[in-house]
């Protein structure tokens, strides 16, 4: 298979073909805090963004991707990361039994709450915001998550 004119000249890097054991010692490096955020770069042309969707039973997802026009190879930036990574993680709460707490409802009057077992509790901070989405139309379904606010 005949490589492009772009794989000819990336490969000409000195240093596209190494390997963890052709350094021989520690190497510190640093990571530009924009280096994952696109567009990114593919065939010497910033990628664009698209519209993806997928789906696993009666879960439809939607995602974006950085595309490359000329391969349409795909990238994803950290943010389009954390969504996908949720989506994963509900295709797996659905396809596998998951761990499961069962807690006891209290009400104070005026709301309904639970108590998040110390286990679970210890990475939690009373600064953190909890986001909740409904999962059914009853209300009995409800996915929760933690967002750490950031000092």
């Amino acid at each position: 298979m005949k490589k492009s004119k772009y794989q000819q000249e990336l490969e000409k890097e000195p240093y596209y073909n190494l390997k963890e054991g052709d350094l021989g010692e520690e190497a510190k490096f640093e990571i530009n805090k924009d280096s994952f955020k696109g567009p990114f770069k593919c065939h010497g042309k910033k990628t664009a963004l698209i519209e993806k969707k997928t789906s696993y039973g009666d879960l439809e997802f939607s995602y974006n991707v950085w595309q490359c026009k000329a391969c349409k190879k795909e990238y994803v930036d950290m943010e389009q990361a954390r969504v996908y990574e949720k989506f994963l993680i509900m295709k797996k709460f659905l396809m596998e039994n998951p761990i499961t707490i069962e807690r006891s409802m209290n009400y104070d009057g005026k709301a309904f709450f639970f108590r998040f077992p110390k286990e679970l509790a210890s990475n939690l901070h009373k600064e953190d915001l909890v986001d909740i989405k409904l999962l059914s139309t009853d209300g009995s379904m409800f996915l929760v998550e933690i967002k750490h606010r950031h000092s």
